[in-house]
């Protein structure tokens, strides 16, 4: 398996918003940043590469028909070598939590559950969105579990879980024309999470107000000429395209929560954007 080819699978671009939720959860957790934390974020990290790698191994006959340039079913990664790279990097992320500490390893142990659950089990059925907002909202979780489960804390993550929820809904359409009706609805629901994000950080912390707002408010420009874009023609590489930026929007949303809870500790979130977007830039991301 070449190193390009491996990174195509785990959708390297993508990796990096994984991370970004547990730094949003240990900025609304006010958990300290040392060796604990450095091992949750790399446990989350781990946690997305075996998910996105376990989800390519499943798909592997859908993908043959509606998405063959990906690497199973091109033949650039065999079958087996996915399965086998998901399973040894979900492993890694539970030892790495473990050694975190025990809350850290109880939300991992979860976090995998949910992982595999929605990889084998849920996706492509009325539960599968929920599914993958779960696994969102627990990875947030890994770093809130080496803080304080205030609820702003828990609010937060609960935002982030939402907007997770409307976007899986959306990438339903990325092989298949949406009605216009999905685009306009999912425009409706990220403007509700967009508010919600806009109270939460309003009533719940009093570091960074302004500043967790204004990159709110970067979220919003960042996806709204994708969003016009898919609305105008909601044709699969469209739908795609705003899936893709939405994605990148995760480490936006998770960095006005840290911005607001950490003040100018929470811009280390919002850095992780740069490098995603220039990985979105090399590699696939869909």
């Amino acid at each position: 398996m070449r190193l390009t080819d491996a990174l195509e699978l785990v959708r390297a671009p993508n990796i990096l918003t994984a991370p970004a939720d547990v730094g949003m959860g240990l900025a609304v957790s006010g958990a300290a940043f040392g060796g604990p934390a450095v091992l949750v974020l790399a446990s989350s990290a781990l946690a997305y590469a075996g998910g996105m790698a376990l989800n390519d191994a499943v798909d592997a006959p859908l993908d043959a028909r509606e998405r063959p340039e990906r690497p199973v079913p091109s033949g650039r990664v065999s079958r087996a070598a996915a399965f086998g790279l998901a399973g040894a990097l979900l492993a890694g992320s539970l030892v790495l939590a473990g050694i975190a500490g025990l809350g850290p390893l109880c939300v991992s142990i979860a976090l995998v559950a949910a992982i595999a659950f929605y990889d084998a089990v849920a996706k492509g059925t009325r539960i599968g969105p929920p599914a993958m907002a779960s696994c969102r909202g627990l990875n947030a979780g890994l770093g809130i579990a080496l803080g304080a489960a205030s609820w702003g804390a828990v609010g937060a993550a609960v935002v982030l879980a939402a907007y997770v929820l409307i976007v899986t809904v959306v990438s339903s359409f990325e092989v298949a024309p949406a009605p216009a009706r999905v685009v306009r609805w999912a425009g409706a629901g990220l403007g509700a999470v967009a508010l919600a994000a806009l109270i939460l950080i309003a009533v719940a912390w009093d570091e960074a107000v302004v500043g967790g707002i204004a990159v709110l408010l970067v979220l919003v420009a960042w996806l709204l000429i994708p969003y016009r874009a898919a609305l105008a023609r909601p044709v699969p590489a469209r739908i795609i395209g705003l899936i893709g930026a939405a994605v990148l929007g995760i480490v936006l949303l998770d960095a006005a929560f840290a911005v607001a809870a950490a003040g100018l500790a929470g811009l280390a979130v919002a850095a992780l954007f740069a490098p995603a977007y220039l990985l979105k830039r090399r590699f696939a991301a869909a």
